[in-house]
């Protein structure tokens, strides 16, 4: 048995897999299984994923019909040996060091969830995420709780690094690992319903409200490439749907660890996050055949629904993430659809803003 199984879901990024491979093969744990999935790859992923495992009998190749991320986690999951597992993402890379460094503090710990520290890659730019203020290992139910509530809002960080909880990936699966041992006393697994969205949060809630030890090193791990996309281009009309399945998925493991009332404020700020992220895509895309008159009907409508309704009347403001999203709920509020899509250009404008002042 390896000491850790590493699972790579992997679908059409042949310009950065080989960095991600040889960032596994390179580390200091060598005693590694490394399993490459292969999501149907219409580009050369696949045969990158089959020369380093001609090269290296630690690699494991799964060709399979493209299913979407979830399905691949789940197909390595599956095939997966060792005492501890990860996954990472295919299109990034890890410090040398990282697994030896998770694997020793969760051995010293005897911890079953060890995490620590993301760096996000912008082209040339290098950010580090420091997720708390210092090294723990705890057994707290409260503490976990908190970790876990930390996935729906990063405010509720616990012990928050100086400067204030990171700004995103608290709930990556990548800078995690995870005994085996847990994940089958659980039934853990990636939820497909979501269709491949927040699926890796849920994931990361059902890591801390179901584990019994967790420990975090204030270490960077793993680095994170932000590769750029429209937030106006796409049209998604189906995230309308895919939010109902994440919401229904979050509603079944509160109820299912009894953590509907300790997580219901948390929830609340993150409906007005889904809420937030759907907004490019859902309505005010441009290519939305819709004259913007129905648009602004139908999501006057949803705002309406459950469980919109009940965060935007319930929600803890101070917690919300960042100004937008304070904006966002203040036009909510006022059931105003045309008072949220100012909001929403309002914020597209600050992101390009600032991408060009960062170049």
């Amino acid at each position: 048995m390896p000491k850790l199984s590493a699972v790579v879901p992997v679908y059409n990024v042949e310009r950065y897999l080989d960095q991600l491979i040889e960032s596994l093969r390179q580390q200091t744990l060598q005693d590694l299984q490394i399993i490459l999935v292969d999501d149907g790859s219409p580009d050369g992923s696949g045969a990158i994923c089959d020369r380093h495992g001609a090269q290296d009998g630690r690699i494991q190749v799964i060709h399979k019909q493209n299913g979407g991320v979830g399905a691949a986690r789940n197909d390595g999951l599956a095939a997966a040996t060792g005492e501890w597992i990860y996954f990472c993402d295919s299109d990034d890379y890890l410090e040398p060091d990282a697994l030896q460094r998770l694997v020793e503090a969760g051995e010293a710990a005897q911890a079953e969830v060890v995490f620590g520290d993301v760096a996000m890659i912008s082209g040339d730019k290098r950010q580090l995420m420091r997720f708390h203020k210092e090294a723990f290992a705890t057994s707290d139910r409260e503490v976990l709780d908190r970790l876990a509530m930390t996935v729906f809002g990063r405010k509720y960080c616990y012990l928050p690094p100086e400067g204030g909880p990171a700004a995103c990936c608290y709930g990556g699966p990548w800078n995690k690992i995870v005994r085996r041992e847990l994940l089958e006393r659980e039934g853990i697994a990636f939820d497909l319903s979501v269709q491949g969205i927040c699926d890796d949060l849920l994931y990361s809630i059902y890591l801390f409200a179901g584990a019994r030890r967790v420990a975090y090193v204030p270490v960077v791990i793993y680095n994170y490439r932000l590769l750029g996309g429209s937030i106006t281009h796409t049209y998604k009309p189906q995230l309308v749907d895919i939010n109902k399945a994440i919401f229904a998925a979050w509603e079944g493991l509160m109820a299912r660890y009894g953590k509907a009332e300790q997580f219901r404020d948390a929830y609340h700020v993150f409906v007005i996050r889904r809420l937030k992220a759907m907004l490019g895509s859902c309505f005010f895309s441009r290519k939305d055949p819709r004259s913007m008159k129905a648009r602004y009907e139908d999501l006057e409508a949803l705002i309406c629904q459950e469980p919109y309704r009940t965060a935007i009347r319930e929600v803890d403001r101070k917690m919300l993430q960042n100004r937008y999203d304070v904006l966002l709920w203040k036009a909510a509020v006022k059931g105003s659809a045309r008072r949220i899509h100012m909001v929403f250009r309002l914020s597209v404008l600050a992101k390009r803003l600032k991408g060009y002042l960062g170049r």
